[in-house]
C-alpha cells in the first residue's frame, strides 16, 4: 500500500470505530481491540516501511464493511475529528 491508501485505511477504521461508539454498537470489545491493532501498525508502518501489516479477520473486515455502508444510509459525521488526521493536516 502507499502512504495515501495507508492514510485512508487508518481514517476508514477510525471512522467505523466511531460509528460503533456514537450510533450503533456494531463491535465486540475484543473486535475493537483487533481494529485499533491494525490501525496504530498501519502508523507504524509510515514510519517503518519494513514492518509488516496486521490486518483484522476476515470477519471483522465484513463488520467493517457493513459498518461503512451504514455510515453512507445514516449519512453519519462523527461528534471528534480523527485525531491522525488533524495531526498529519497540521504537520504539512
Amino acid at each position: 500500500m502507499n502512504k495515501d491508501q495507508i492514510n485512508n485505511r487508518i481514517a476508514l477504521l477510525y471512522l467505523s470505530l466511531q460509528f460503533c461508539s456514537e450510533q450503533m454498537k456494531m463491535f465486540t470489545a475484543g473486535e475493537r481491540i483487533c481494529i485499533n491493532q491494525e490501525r496504530f501498525q498501519w502508523m507504524h508502518i509510515l514510519s517503518d516501511p519494513e514492518a509488516e501489516p496486521r490486518p483484522v479477520s476476515e470477519s471483522i473486515e465484513t463488520k467493517i464493511n457493513d459498518v461503512i455502508r451504514l455510515i453512507e444510509v445514516y449519512k453519519f459525521k462523527p461528534f471528534n475529528p480523527d485525531p491522525f488526521t488533524y495531526e498529519i493536516v497540521n504537520k504539512q
